[in-house]
């Protein structure tokens, strides 16, 4: 049960940090403006992501393919991108005259953040009801609602304490932790960004697979960005100046003075003991929620004449096989066949240009990514995009699945 507890707590958790940290930094640096508009424009953008993220996970349950989910967020990751960077530059100006274009960049960066976290977040739970098929009383469901519910909130309140602490910070403290925070979450998107390029091949996969491989195969360490970024503030909160004592104040006031210091450092104390707790959630529990969602060991197959054979009676039994070539290099290139349906087979690398070479395992008789947990459709595997495997060139010939030496030779840099 503790593992289906954090299979949903960890990613509610992490969803909802990257969600609500960036805006609390942001509403506590609105707030301190003097107009009123850009408020507005928060708040509005607010209920808008909000309502839009929950219609666009009705329509992708409700049609399955109206809404592409890699499409979708990379083009709000792209929206995000463009409205933060607008946003950096005009609060890192230290000027109190802000252009038309702010008011436009908050909106668009506030929405498109709900519209890609959000999004993931509510899908969360749709995928546990789904499943469940109406046996919705069960303690596996109820487990996993339950850890779902819990990372939300833990998340709500992990982000109100980093809302007030960063309140507390005078502005120019506050610019750097805005600045820090802003720019690890940035570098987060820009990773995705170029992923989802990658997969489209509007970049080019080759050039760029061997910069973004090792990045890709630790994507789930990015978290730690943000929560080192994240530890930034209360140490600047605690590095504040004591408050000064003005000859006009009588001892009663300063005493007040002094309290509401203490007070606001207490915050900053909530905020660590919430870093503990996110860091262990997500390494040790993290360990934890993915022990039984081993892949299959791979069969070590070799090369004669050029190509590396495989008798179809193996894989002809609709489940998944894992094969494994050692390169003349050394690496060890893994990759995966199926039987989609009478004589169609998937083969591709068990590895994908989002997620990298985590690789697949077989659950309830679905090929599912062992990193983000994204359920394959067999009929997609052997095409390009998504998080489906990397498609490779095979052929079948005299009883036996043959995939090319060669093929396998120029895909080791993705699992070096």
């Amino acid at each position: 049960m503790l593992q289906t507890f954090l299979q949903q707590f960890i990613p509610a958790m992490e969803e909802g940090l990257m969600l609500g940290v960036p805006l609390g930094i942001l509403f506590v640096l609105i707030r301190r403006l003097s107009q009123e508009e850009y408020q507005k424009a928060f708040r509005s953008a607010v209920k808008w992501g909000f309502w839009l993220s929950i219609f666009l996970v009705a329509v992708r349950v409700g049609t399955r393919n109206a809404v592409s989910r890699e499409l979708l967020e990379g083009f709000a990751t792209f929206i995000t991108l463009l409205g933060e960077s607008i946003i950096l530059l005009k609060f890192l100006k230290g000027t109190d005259e802000f252009s038309k274009p702010l008011k436009f960049s908050i909106a668009a960066a506030v929405t498109t953040l709900f519209l890609y976290h959000g999004f993931e977040l509510w899908l969360i739970p749709t995928g546990s009801v789904i499943a469940a098929l109406g046996d919705y009383f069960t303690v596996e469901f109820l487990t996993k609602i339950l850890g779902f519910a819990s990372g939300g909130l833990f998340a709500f309140v992990s982000s109100f304490m980093i809302y007030k602490a960063a309140d507390a910070l005078n502005q120019a403290r506050l610019k750097f932790v805005f600045a820090v925070i802003f720019a690890a979450c940035m570098i987060r998107q820009i990773i995705f960004l170029i992923q989802v390029l990658m997969a489209r091949d509007i970049l080019s996969g080759e050039m760029w697979m061997d910069l973004m491989a090792p990045v890709i195969n630790n994507s789930d360490l990015l978290i730690f960005v943000i929560f080192a970024a994240i530890l930034v503030l209360p140490i600047t909160l605690f590095s504040q100046p004591k408050p000064a004592r003005l000859p006009s104040y009588n001892p009663a006031e300063y005493r007040k003075i002094l309290a509401q210091a203490i007070h606001k450092r207490r915050w900053g104390a909530g905020v660590i003991i919430s870093l503990l707790l996110m860091t262990t959630s997500s390494s040790a529990g993290s360990v934890i929620a993915n022990q039984e969602a081993e892949i299959v060991p791979a069969v070590e197959v070799t090369a004669e004449e050029g190509s590396v054979d495989v008798d179809l009676e193996i894989v002809k039994d609709g489940h998944l096989h894992r094969f494994v070539y050692r390169t003349s290099g050394g690496e060890m290139v893994r990759y995966i066949v199926i039987l989609k349906g009478g004589s169609a087979y998937g083969v591709g690398l068990d590895a994908c240009e989002i997620c990298g070479a985590t690789g697949y395992y077989e659950r309830d008789n679905q090929v599912i990514c062992k990193l983000c947990d994204v359920q394959m459709n067999k009929a997609t595997i052997g095409t390009r995009g998504g998080c489906n495997p990397i498609p490779i060139e095979y052929s079948i010939e005299g009883g036996k699945l043959k995939v090319p030496k060669s093929e396998l030779e120029k895909n080791a840099r993705i699992f070096q």
